[in-house]
């Protein structure tokens, strides 16, 4: 029924097409393998065109922000005439909560690395028009982030994002993320046809977009309090990005033509990564700045508590900064009614998001770095990418598997802090040695090894 509703729709936006959206994914769930072959199996069997021109009508309605439209609905407000002029509900991302169903469905179709149905939407054999889907996908969100940006550049020149731009912001970002994801779970696997169809597509341009508006949106937002939530969004969706750009590399051969793609667009965007590794690196020195007993002695009342003047002497006189980044983390600050800065929430309020995109630019240049070799562009990033890439070792764990593709692949996680200090402890280092003995010998009764 749900399949049907869909394919009747003709790629027209209604209640029904969304209910039955929501059926769908209620059905999915999980990555329900059972829905999921009596899915594939009657659209095979029906040969159902019509599923996958509305799916991609669908797509093509689904609306992007629209700056002028935004312009025209302030002024209209400020003359009392707001209610007249308010967009429509597939206008202006006013339908993202539809949009979010559609491209949450897809995603679920081929939740667990459902290969035949990656695939499947990608070409459909056997049918009298096969749509691609995953281009669908991708034609979308570069529409989606070249509306963001015309926001952005709305907003460039102001002091802040008022709370009307913001709710736009927060609703594209929601969007931008569902699609990250959908476009993610169509590649794990990994699904290389579906590789090569994004790598082949104007992906590269959406990233490259992207990462102009998150290095210049780090830039602005960093410097205002009340701007920290749609900055935590922003950084959020960054994860996805790198995730998705991930997944790409996921099962490449050495030196293949992926991971030289992405290159391309890392030298693209290079200015852009260079003000994100430069933020990330700049945030995350501030806990071994302000934790430290050179810092501390300017804490005279030892109350969290130190004026401006002071936090600027403390930053000049530990030579961790430089002039330029000392000048910016002071616009950086607020005040309390004395005057006075609390470094250890300044430090806390930076510190942890710089942390966590730190963490997956990491895990992508060093994931980069092994499957491209002999490229002095990348080694020009990875260098200047050197002291973030040196704070995250302790905490980048590593590990082999034999992937689907029957080659060793390394995986990649995070290290808690809290099992480095575990790990540490001297009863457990020495029951890691009276094990790795027991290993040994047995190996060595047994002839493995040998």
């Amino acid at each position: 029924m749900c399949l049907m509703y869909l394919s009747a729709s003709n790629g027209e936006p209604s209640e029904m097409v969304a209910e039955a959206l929501q059926l769908g994914i209620h059905l999915l769930n999980g990555g329900n393998v059972n829905i999921q072959k009596m899915l594939i199996d009657y659209l095979q069997l029906k040969k159902d065109v019509r599923f996958f021109t509305s799916l991609a009508g669908l797509m093509n309605k689904c609306s992007v922000l629209n700056l002028e439209m935004f312009e025209r609905q302030i002024k209209a407000e400020g003359l009392g005439m707001g209610a007249e002029l308010a967009a429509g509900d597939n206008q202006n991302l006013n339908d993202s909560e539809f949009t979010c169903s559609l491209f949450r469905f897809l995603q679920l179709t081929c939740e667990g690395h459902n290969l035949e149905f990656q695939n499947y939407l990608r070409t459909q054999p056997g049918h009298t028009t096969s749509v691609n889907l995953i281009n669908c996908t991708v034609d979308y969100l570069l529409r989606l982030q070249e509306s963001v940006m015309d926001f952005y550049w709305h907003y460039s020149s102001k002091e802040v994002i008022d709370e009307g731009g913001k709710e736009y912001f927060l609703r594209a970002i929601q969007v931008c993320s569902q699609v990250f994801n959908t476009l993610t779970e169509s590649i794990q696997g990994p699904c290389t046809g579906n590789q090569m169809t994004l790598a082949n597509s104007r992906l590269w341009d959406a990233i490259n977009g992207f990462f102009f508006l998150f290095a210049h949106m780090m830039e602005k937002l960093y410097k205002n309090s009340t701007q920290l939530e749609l900055l935590r969004e922003f950084l959020n969706l960054q994860k996805d990005m790198i995730v998705l750009m991930l997944s790409m590399l996921e099962g490449n051969v050495l030196n293949g033509p992926i991971g030289k793609q992405m290159v391309d667009a890392l030298v693209e965007s290079e200015q852009n990564v260079e003000m994100i590794l430069k933020f990330s690196d700049m945030f995350l020195k501030l806990k071994d700045l302000t934790t430290s007993q050179a810092f501390q002695d300017f804490d005279t009342n030892r109350d969290g508590w130190i004026s401006p003047k002071e936090f600027q002497r403390a930053m000049e006189s530990q030579k961790m900064y430089t002039v330029e980044e000392i000048t910016y983390l002071m616009m950086c600050t607020d005040v309390n009614n004395d005057g006075k800065v609390d470094y250890m929430e300044f430090t806390e309020r930076f510190h942890n998001p710089a942390r966590d995109i730190g963490f997956n630019v990491a895990v992508l240049l060093t994931n980069l770095k092994e499957h491209i070799t002999n490229d002095p562009r990348l080694e020009k990033i990875v260098e200047k990418a050197g002291s973030l890439l040196e704070y995250f070792d302790p905490y980048l764990g590593r590990i082999e598997i034999m992937g689907s593709s029957k080659r060793v692949e390394k995986i990649y996680f995070e290290i808690q802090e809290s099992w480095l200090e575990q790990w540490s402890k001297q009863q457990i280092r020495y029951f890691i040695y009276l094990s790795l003995l027991k290993i040994t010998k047995t190996g060595r009764t047994t002839g493995v090894g040998n």
